[in-house]
C-alpha cells in the first residue's frame, strides 16, 4: 500500500525546518510536474504586514521545486535527499502578494534536468487566480 502524496511529511523531502519551511503538503507528482500547497500564517516568517513577502514567494517556489527533487530521490531513486541551492531566478512576475491565511497552490513544471541542475517553470495560484510566475534553476549539492 502506498501513501497518499498529501500524507508524506515534508521532513522526508525538505531539509528546511519550521519556521523556514514554506511548503505544507505535496499534492501531486508526475514526471514532468509537481503540485504543492502552502498557507502563510499571520505573524509567520517572511510576512510583510498581513501579506506573504516577495522574498517569501521566491523561497516558496524554490522549496516547491526541492519537494519534487526530494520525492524523486527518496521514492523513485531510493537515495538520500540532497540539499539544493537557487542558481537563477528568471521571468519573475508577481501579480499580487498573498494574504495571511490564503492557500497557495503551486505547480512546478520540469523543463530540463541535467547533472543535478533542474530548470523549472513555476506558477503560484490563490484559488483560480495566478498571483506569481517564475522560472528557476536549482543546483543540488554534490557529496
Amino acid at each position: 500500500m502506498t501513501k497518499a502524496f498529501h500524507d508524506i511529511s515534508m521532513d522526508e523531502l525538505l531539509p528546511q525546518q519550521p519556521p523556514f519551511r514554506f511548503v505544507d503538503h505535496l499534492e501531486d507528482y508526475h514526471d514532468d510536474n509537481t503540485c504543492v500547497s502552502f498557507t502563510p500564517m499571520e505573524g509567520g516568517l517572511m510576512m510583510d504586514g498581513d501579506c506573504f513577502s516577495a522574498a517569501g514567494l521566491i523561497e516558496h517556489m524554490a522549496q516547491a521545486s526541492a519537494v519534487r527533487n526530494g520525492y524523486v530521490a527518496k521514492y523513485i531513486l531510493h537515495i538520500p535527499v540532497a540539499i539544493g541551492f537557487i542558481g537563477q531566478v528568471r521571468k519573475y512576475r508577481i501579480f499580487r502578494l498573498p494574504r495571511a491565511g490564503e492557500r497557495l497552490d503551486t505547480r512546478v513544471e520540469l523543463k530540463q534536468e541535467v547533472f543535478g541542475v533542474t530548470l523549472t517553470d513555476i506558477e503560484v495560484k490563490c484559488g483560480d487566480e495566478v498571483i506569481c510566475r517564475a522560472s528557476l534553476k536549482l543546483a543540488l549539492k554534490n557529496d
